[in-house]
């Protein structure tokens, strides 16, 4: 779902079905075609729908579960999913869950140039992810580690810069932006592996939830468990085979990603910036982020204000 102004519920509907069919003139007014971007905070649980438009779906903040047909996903902070014209899917679970939205009509952006068109296609897109068999819905989910994700976000807030401006450099610009978007994805695209039974997804994305409800807390493992409602030893084992790392190394890159996109978005100090992302020493918190980043957190706020 984007960030849709409140329409009546039989105007929007196709006659002999129940699924809502969300539509441009569904957008907020100062979203038109073929490209904007919604930010969506809070998102509530919505019911199975669908779009007239092509959608990115970037997860900024919480977390949650995406059903694409017989398929749930959990979904975290650095998740990145395509949603193509007529796909259903439903929000569920969801836990401050923040995400911006990419919406776009590829029949307009191909339009601009040949070149274009070609890269417009169907099978072009869907290799950005999530990719789904024509016989049944199937989700991949990309999930971009904490430098990445902050390179993407930066993309992002350069092109909706663009969107709000009136001059044709401003189209021209935003188009530019959408397509290095594109490209950055399809580069970085590696398929998202299940976690297996829905009820292991709950557990897993309940943790998840207050990991990222509490990142700047001195929380321990202890902490996270007790939110899964199972053993130790069964939700390491969950937790890991759905986000590919432990708890702890979940918090601590998290924490690293948290203060990444502080670094580009504020005028905050470093120290200033590891207090207020969970960590206690600014010099530890600077070891971590020259490991994590290869550089600095003073050269990577000096690198993305100069980018």
């Amino acid at each position: 779902m984007v960030g849709m102004r409140a329409v009546s519920g039989q105007s929007r509907r196709p006659q002999n079905s129940r699924l809502r069919v969300l539509h441009w003139a569904d957008l907020p007014k100062k979203h038109a075609r073929p490209l904007a971007i919604v930010r969506a905070t809070n998102h509530p649980a919505y019911p199975c729908h669908r779009h007239e438009f092509w959608e990115i779906v970037i997860v900024y903040r919480g977390s949650g579960l995406m059903s694409f047909g017989r398929r749930t996903l959990p979904i975290r902070v650095g998740d990145v999913f395509v949603l193509s014209r007529g796909q259903r899917h439903a929000y569920l679970e969801t836990r401050s869950l923040d995400v911006i939205n990419i919406v776009f009509d590829p029949a307009h952006v191909g339009s601009v140039h040949p070149a274009l068109a070609d890269w417009m296609r169907h099978e072009s897109l869907v290799s950005v992810g999530p990719s789904w068999k024509p016989s049944e819905t199937e989700g991949e989910c990309l999930h971009l580690g904490s430098s990445d994700f902050a390179l993407l976000l930066d993309k992002v807030r350069r092109m909706e810069t663009e969107l709000e401006g009136q001059m044709t450099e401003n189209r021209i610009a935003s188009l530019a932006y959408f397509l290095l978007i594109i490209t950055f994805l399809r580069r970085h695209r590696r398929p998202w592996e299940s976690s297996g039974s829905t009820a292991a997804g709950h557990r897993v994305s309940r943790a998840m939830g207050f990991i990222e409800e509490h990142f700047s807390d001195p929380i321990t493992v202890e902490d996270i468990v007790s939110h899964s409602q199972v053993s130790r030893r069964h939700f390491f084992r969950l937790f890991e085979q759905a986000v590919g790392v432990a708890p702890m190394e979940y918090l601590k890159k998290l924490r690293l990603q948290k203060a990444a996109s502080m670094l580009l978005t504020s005028n905050v100090s470093v120290t200033q910036v590891a207090f207020a992302c969970g960590f206690n020493d600014s010099n530890y918190f600077s070891s971590l982020y020259h490991k994590e980043f290869g550089m600095s957190p003073s050269q990577f706020k000096k690198n993305g204000r100069n980018g």
